[in-house]
């Protein structure tokens, strides 16, 4: 097992990290490729899938193989993750039409609504379908040349391999166009949506090997030939292997870009191949849209990259919790849990000329609490185990105020993440492994135990309260403002 080494790539936000492993859990490699989001006006978020995606995944792959010294033939499988759900509209050549509208893109309010009101779908504006609808009804010409749509991860396994794929998990959450009974597209709805069923590629599981590595593919990749690539599916669950979040009862904070609040109401091992993870056992119990991103935008946009995070973070720390009476509302992208509101926007409300950086700087942290338990509270899961990682949580300071605001035991794995997870998956579809909690009971530590403060628990609970008052009160001064024209 020592010998079998697999590689797992995680195309997130802002960069994509690889990761090569060995079968005992062992980081022998591991990159990360940063690239830029494209967001030409407010509401539109795209990345360019080859400049970015396939970019940074060919020097992931090169990286790895330099650090490890492994020859490439001694790579067992592979497997992508990714964020989702995003639009990666193709032409019959397998080459992107436009750029990839990524999951926080809110361009598609109208879409979405039509779709809701007309046809009664259950649409929002992470889904697919209502950008889809939007290129239709905005760039037809585009629109005419989409072949086939993929999300980041079966875009690079479509690159490796030359085979197009949409795992199950990713298809629950594509739009209102996929029966999770049947495990099938429903092209009637595509139809009914004025869409072109053609366009939604075959189906398979997160764990099913969709073909091999091509000669090209090997060629622009320093690869070989034949190595199997497994599916792979969305990072939301990819992280949960990642973390050992695998059992029933437990749940994952994760402050990436997006804070993302997930719970397990049945463990990952009793739900392989029963139904899609995301929408059987695991539930989203909450998401932040700018989660671990507010703390780039405040140093990079409103300081000017002057400071470093470690500074913000004393800073911060200097401050008494509620932070002097700043609240922040941390809707920079819109409210996504408990409410789904994409003209929310961000608020700094009670500042006073008082206030510092360190202040604000709190208060947004503070915010981001805020707005995970608003989403978990009116979840009704209880949890047993709640673990946190992801780029954010190594801010000792934000994993007490979640700990504290939250009044729950936090578990922190910051050598937990996505790519371990992908990893995984690789070898789980080529039978290595057996059971998800290899990963918790072998591959991982115990972690780090942050527990509440009771005197703190108290104060955040009455700021909490607040702090829903607050948002309640700006939602109608949310819809005023959009209808205000402000150019």
């Amino acid at each position: 097992m020592t010998q079998t080494y697999l590689l797992g790539i995680d195309i997130g936000t802002s960069s994509i990290k690889t990761v090569l492993m060995d079968g005992t859990g062992r980081r022998r490699a591991q990159h990360t490729h940063c690239y830029e989001t494209i967001q030409s006006q407010p509401g539109y978020v795209e990345q360019d899938p080859d400049g970015a995606w396939w970019t940074g995944t060919r020097a992931g792959i090169a990286a790895c193989l330099e650090q490890s010294g492994i020859h490439p033939s001694e790579i067992a499988g592979i497997c992508a993750s990714g964020m989702v759900p995003n639009l990666c509209p193709l032409d019959r050549e397998g080459r992107p039409v436009r750029p990839a509208i990524l999951y926080r893109d809110n361009r598609a309010i109208e879409e979405a609504a039509w779709l809701q009101e007309h046809l009664g779908w259950e649409s929002n504006l992470q889904d697919v379908t209502p950008k889809l609808l939007w290129i239709k009804r905005h760039e037809p010409e585009a629109y005419g040349r989409i072949e086939m749509v993929l999300n980041a991860h079966s875009y690079i396994a479509f690159r490796l391999t030359g085979v197009y794929s949409a795992d199950h998990d990713i298809a629950a959450i594509f739009g209102g166009v996929y029966e999770e009974k049947r495990h099938v597209w429903l092209p009637e709805r595509m139809r009914e949506a004025g869409l072109d069923p053609k366009v939604l590629p075959p189906l398979c599981w997160p764990m099913d090997v969709v073909g091999t590595v091509t000669q090209q593919a090997a060629e622009e990749t320093g690869l070989v030939p034949g190595i199997p690539v497994v599916a792979g599916t969305g990072d939301s669950y990819t992280i949960l292997v990642g973390t050992g979040t695998v059992d029933a009862g437990e749940g994952l904070i994760y402050l990436g870009t997006a804070g993302t609040f997930l719970g397990l109401e049945r463990s990952l091992d009793d739900q392989v191949g029963s139904c899609p993870f995301i929408t059987g056992g695991a539930r989203f119990l909450g998401n932040v849209l700018t989660g671990g991103e507010i703390t780039r935008w405040f140093r990079d946009s409103v300081l000017l990259r002057e400071v470093s995070y470690q500074t913000l973070e004393e800073a911060a720390n200097a401050v008494a919790p509620g932070a002097d009476g700043l609240f922040a509302l941390p809707h920079l992208l819109g409210e996504r849990t408990p409410q789904a509101n994409p003209l929310a926007k961000g608020v700094l409300f009670g500042l006073t000329n008082a206030h510092t950086a360190g202040h604000m700087y709190r208060a947004l942290l503070e915010g981001v609490a805020y707005a995970l338990r608003d989403s978990y509270e009116s979840s009704a899961l209880p949890l047993s185990r709640l673990v946190i990682s992801g780029g954010g949580s190594n801010c000792l300071l934000w994993r007490q105020i979640i700990a504290d605001v939250l009044n729950q035991e936090l578990t922190y794995l910051p050598q937990g993440d996505n790519a371990m997870g992908t990893a995984y998956l690789a070898g789980r579809g080529l039978g290595l492994f057996d059971s998800f909690r290899i990963v918790r009971d072998r591959w991982l530590g115990d972690g780090e135990r942050i527990v509440p403060n009771p005197a703190e628990v108290e104060r955040y609970d009455r700021r909490f309260a607040y702090y829903q008052s607050l948002n309640a009160l700006c939602r109608p001064a949310f819809e005023e403002l959009a209808r205000l024209d402000l150019r």
